[in-house]
C-alpha cells in the first residue's frame, strides 16, 4: 500500500519541489504532507560528525510538494 502524503526521492513518482510554509527547500531527502515533516541536506552537502551519512536536518511547518 502507497502513501500518497510521503516522498522521498525514490519512490519512483519524478521531480518535484517540495515547499514548507511557502518556502522552496532544496536537498529534500523525506517529506511528509500529512505530519508536516521535511527532511533535507543543507548545502554544501557534508557527512554528519564520526558517521557514515549526510548530514541532515528536519523542518516542521506546512508541507506542500508540487510536480515539476
Amino acid at each position: 500500500m502507497m502513501n500518497d502524503h510521503i516522498h522521498t526521492a525514490d519512490d519512483g513518482r519524478g521531480l518535484r519541489d517540495v515547499f514548507v510554509n511557502g518556502n522552496l527547500i532544496d536537498g529534500v531527502v523525506y517529506a511528509d504532507t500529512k505530519k508536516g515533516v521535511v527532511i533535507f541536506a543543507p548545502k554544501p552537502y557534508r557527512a554528519a560528525k564520526n558517521k557514515d551519512y549526510i548530514y541532515t536536518r528536519k523542518l516542521n511547518g506546512r508541507v506542500e510538494v508540487v510536480d515539476k
